[in-house]
């Protein structure tokens, strides 16, 4: 393994357990303190032996951070996580051509559908309808609002 190397394991085995400033700034000190010991004359392979591998040092990072922050990293962890998960369901949305205010929607009707044949099934459709019916459509004008004010305000 060389210094490249190194500070990629390290870089990855930090991304999405601490924040991407914390993970930059530790790569950056990593990568002089190699250099450093270099140009004072030891060989890359003996600095990297001695520092070990650095998915160990990732982990004592996280651990230092995590008890240094009291858990906001792993808060901050949790979120990108939830950002990343919606992001991909939106990216099945972008990918057909539907807007945002398609996926609410698409499940408001979805769950309409669904809800008509089970009353058919079991002969409750107008009951089901009459008391779900302005919950589905009082969400849908709420989406359209979000969907309204979030473009005009960009």
């Amino acid at each position: 393994m060389n210094k490249q190397e190194f500070v990629d394991r390290l870089k990855v085995s930090l991304s999405g357990k601490i924040s991407p400033a914390l993970v930059e700034e530790n790569a950056r000190y990593y990568e002089d303190y190699i250099n450093t010991q270099i140009r004072l004359g030891k060989p890359e392979e003996d600095v990297l032996e001695e520092l070990g591998d650095p998915r160990l040092i990732a982990r004592s990072i996280v651990a230092a951070e995590s008890d240094k922050s009291g858990g906001r990293e792993q808060a901050y962890s949790d979120r990108e996580e939830e950002l990343q998960r919606r992001g991909r369901l939106w990216q099945v949305f972008r990918v057909a051509g539907l807007p945002f205010w398609a996926l609410p929607v698409l499940a408001g009707g979805i769950l309409l559908v669904v809800l008509v044949i089970l009353g058919l099934i079991f002969r409750l459709a107008l009951h089901m309808l009459a008391w779900l019916w302005p919950l589905i459509a009082i969400a849908m004008i709420v989406f359209f609002f979000i969907k309204l004010f979030r473009d005009w305000l960009h």
